[in-house]
C-alpha cells in the first residue's frame, strides 16, 4: 500500500471519528453556564443532602474547565516486550491484551507504607520489570492493602479504564505480582470544550438519586473514560470520578459521570474497592 493511500484512510478514519462525535454531542445537550449553580441554590441542595445524610469534603469546585475527546488506537502494545522483562517471568494474554509478570528474584518491601510506595515505584519504573511502567501513576482511591493500582496517565489527563491499568499484588512484604493493560499513546481528536463543574457533576448524581441515603462523597477527581470503539480507535471522554463510601458497610464505589453532558455514565460506571 503506497504511502499517499495510507495518509488518506487516516484522513478518513479521523472525519469519520469526529462525525461521530458531533452526533454524541447533538444527541446529548447541557446548558453548561453557571446561572443555576449560585449560592443560594448551592445551599439549599447541601442542606437536602445533609437532611439525607450524605456527608461532602469541604470544598467542592463550582469552576468549569476544559476537556478533550480523546483517542487510542486499538493495537498489541505488550506482546512484543514479554522477551525485554528479564527480571520477572512474564506471561502475555492475547484474550485480554495483557501482560502478567511475577519476579524471578524476591523483591522485598518495607513495612512503612511511604517507603513501600517508592519501593514498588522503582520496581515498575525498570522496563527489565514492567513495560511501560512510567506511564503509570499510584491511583490510592482504588488501593487497598495488599493490592497496589495504577492507572495509566497522559499529557490530557490520567485514564481510568481496564485496559489502562497496572494491578500490583503484595503480600508478606514483597512483591507476589503483577498485572498490567496498556492503551498506548493517546491523541485529541477535537478542539478543547468546556466542561461541567465537580460540583455540577455531584449535584446531578444526587438528582439522579445515584448517591444512596446515609453515604459519603470521598472524592472527585477529572479523568477519562471510554466512551465508544470507532474504526479501530478507542474514544475517551473527560469524566468526573467521583467515590463514594456506605457509612454502614464502608464499601466505597466509583461512579463516573460525563463531563460535557452530566449524564451517569452507566456502563462500567462503578465497582467496589478495598477500603484502606
Amino acid at each position: 500500500m503506497d504511502h499517499k493511500r495510507i495518509e488518506w484512510l487516516f484522513f478518513i478514519v479521523f472525519i469519520l471519528i469526529d462525525i461521530y462525535l458531533g452526533i454524541e454531542i447533538l444527541r446529548s445537550p447541557v446548558k453548561l453556564s453557571n446561572a443555576d449553580t449560585g449560592t443560594d441554590n448551592i445551599t439549599n441542595i447541601r442542606i437536602e443532602m445533609k437532611d439525607d445524610g450524605i456527608d461532602l469534603p469541604a470544598s467542592i469546585s463550582n469552576k468549569q474547565q476544559s476537556g478533550y475527546y480523546l483517542a487510542a488506537k486499538n493495537r498489541d502494545y505488550l506482546s512484543n516486550k514479554v522477551s525485554g522483562l528479564t527480571r520477572v517471568s512474564a506471561h502475555y494474554s492475547k484474550s485480554d491484551n495483557s501482560i502478567t509478570g511475577t519476579p524471578k528474584n524476591a523483591v522485598l518491601l518495607s513495612t512503612k507504607r511511604k517507603e513501600i510506595l517508592q519501593q514498588l515505584n522503582d520496581f515498575k519504573n525498570d522496563p527489565r520489570s514492567v513495560p511501560y511502567g512510567k506511564d503509570f501513576k499510584y491511583e490510592p482511591s482504588m488501593s487497598g492493602e495488599n493490592n497496589y493500582n495504577y492507572v495509566q496517565n497522559s499529557s490530557y489527563g490520567q485514564i481510568y479504564d481496564n485496559n489502562a491499568q497496572l494491578t500490583i499484588t503484595v503480600r508478606d512484604n514483597q512483591v507476589v505480582d503483577y498485572t498490567i493493560s496498556y492503551m498506548g499513546p493517546i491523541n485529541s481528536v477535537r478542539e478543547p470544550q468546556l466542561i461541567i463543574s465537580a460540583w455540577h457533576a455531584v449535584r446531578s448524581m444526587y438528582t439522579d438519586r445515584e448517591i444512596a441515603n446515609n453515604s459519603r462523597v470521598v472524592r472527585v477527581k477529572l479523568g477519562y473514560s471510554k466512551l465508544t470503539e470507532v474504526r479501530g480507535s478507542t474514544i475517551l471522554l473527560p469524566t468526573w470520578l467521583i467515590w463514594v463510601e456506605n457509612k454502614t458497610t464502608k464499601n466505597i464505589t466509583l461512579k463516573r459521570v460525563n463531563a460535557f453532558t452530566a449524564q451517569i455514565l452507566q456502563s462500567n460506571s462503578s465497582y467496589n474497592v478495598e477500603n484502606n
